[in-house]
């Protein structure tokens, strides 16, 4: 499901060959996209009231389990805000390094695509989202 963008393809290198210390201050956030990113740029990110996006790992939010074969899966569902207003069609979903703004990691295409409605919950099951590096 991920593709890295040129900024984690980046950080990761000056981390292996550069000789840098690779850090995440906080886990990921899950942002939702109303268009496809490219490893340049961002995509269209939701907005609209009550969207935010949610961060792995919180309370009440599920997590990443990392396994040994170079992917990692969610362990517990993540829940969206419901939406307090037409969000629009979500194509993509997308992990970010903070709450707002920040730098997107890492996305991908969901299997189908979302039209978000007023009073609509986006929720990802458990095992729904493979993060994974070949």
């Amino acid at each position: 499901m991920s593709q890295a963008t040129d900024y984690l393809e980046t950080k990761i290198l000056a981390g292996l060959l550069g000789g840098s210390n690779v850090t995440f201050n906080t886990k990921p956030y899950i942002g939702l996209l109303k268009s496809a990113p490219s490893d340049s740029s961002g995509g269209t990110e939701v907005s609209g009231t009550n969207y935010a996006r949610v961060q792995c790992g919180a309370t009440g939010q599920g997590d990443f389990s990392v396994g040994s074969t170079g992917s990692a899966s969610n362990t517990g569902a993540f829940t969206f805000n419901d939406a307090q207003s037409n969000w629009g069609t979500v194509t993509h979903v997308g992990l970010y390094d903070s709450s707002t703004s920040g730098n997107l990691l890492v996305y991908g295409a969901l299997n189908t695509s979302a039209d978000i409605q007023n009073g609509d919950i986006f929720k990802i099951p458990t095992s729904g989202f493979t993060v994974s590096v070949d």
